[in-house]
């Protein structure tokens, strides 16, 4: 909104500043393009004038590059004495605006940052409640072996937790903590995590593992990208139905790759589906439920592995994913 002088007196948009907002009273077109009716100001237009004026398919150079297009609507303003005091602009960008794009993008990774702040306060609690359940029933059932492994596993994973949560909430930015490991041995564990879901689902889960080189490797967190996507697998499929965990090399470009595929028997994905999932935000939802968080989270720890993630139907029925990281 401008007044009779086009100076801004108040704004909604993408570049809003938090808190005192210091364009407010600065002209309109020393903070955005300013807008062209033929060879006049269009704002000005309509304040001297007092008719709304509408520009449909507006195309104009901004700071950040070309709009493709865009719906502008420019409104009189009129105080109680029906005296034009200024003008309120809209601006409805149309499809093809890249920046508006991805400046949409940020503010939705604003609100995922500030959702992980209460998800990592509201899981505290429990997580110690989890951790004083579990060293009470290592206690009671320790002579049962496998029970004290399960039990084992889970105490030593609340502790990777603990820590995790601990240090988010305690710094601004968190430093992966790579390690030199068999990354077979590791999907083992996602495997050992995952096998009683699996049963009590009637999901046979079968691995294939391929001979491996070291890899450095955020464990704990390339640990839970796996076991989103295994999860994601299990939710996709019916009683009966396999879900395969496979390993091997390629050598891509003259470097050598880790490839780790889960494929499923699940309902599968129409054409092209992989790549909407991965280039879709959080919020649009994933094959069967949910917001596609997992998947996000998933694609991003593999990006800073330097590695990429590709999601396939397959011919037979299903979907594949396959995650390829640089064996350096």
């Amino acid at each position: 909104m401008v007044d009779d002088q086009l100076r801004l007196v108040a704004r909604d948009d993408l570049h809003r500043s938090v808190g005192n907002d210091p364009l407010l009273g600065i002209p309109y077109y020393e903070c955005y393009p300013r807008l062209w009716n033929g060879n006049v100001d269009a704002v000005r237009t309509v304040v001297d004038q007092g008719e709304p004026l509408v520009l449909n398919g507006y195309r104009h150079y901004c700071f950040y590059g070309e709009f493709s297009a865009a719906d502008i609507e420019i409104r009189p303003v009129f105080d109680g004495a029906s005296r034009c005091t200024g003008a309120m602009v809209q601006v409805s960008v149309l499809p093809g605006c890249t920046v508006y794009g991805e400046m949409d993008s940020a503010r939705a990774l604003i609100d995922i940052g500030k959702m992980s702040v209460t998800l990592a306060h509201g899981v505290r609690n429990p997580l110690n409640a989890i951790k004083g359940a579990v060293v009470y029933l290592k206690d009671k059932y320790c002579t049962d072996a496998t029970f004290a492994e399960f039990a084992d596993i889970i105490d030593e994973e609340i502790c990777k937790l603990d820590g995790f949560i601990t240090e988010f909430l305690g710094t601004s930015h968190l430093e992966p903590v790579r390690e030199e490991i068999q990354l077979n041995d590791l999907l083992e564990r996602v495997v050992k995590f995952v096998s009683l879901q699996a049963d009590a689902n009637h999901v046979r889960f079968d691995v294939e593992y391929g001979e491996l080189p070291l890899v450095m490797l955020d464990s704990f967190n390339f640990g839970h990208a796996i076991l989103n996507i295994v999860n994601n697998a299990l939710g996709a499929m019916e009683a009966g139905g396999s879900l395969t965990m496979r390993t091997n090399t390629l050598l891509e470009g003259g470097v050598e790759m880790i490839v780790v595929e889960v494929a499923d028997t699940g309902s599968g994905l129409r054409s092209g589906g992989g790549k909407r999932m991965l280039g879709s935000f959080p919020g649009a939802g994933s094959r069967k439920q949910g917001k596609g968080y997992g998947l996000f989270i998933t694609r991003e720890i593999v990006r800073h592995h330097q590695g990429k993630i590709e999601i396939t139907g397959n011919h037979e029925g299903g979907t594949t994913v396959k995650i390829m990281l640089p064996a350096v």
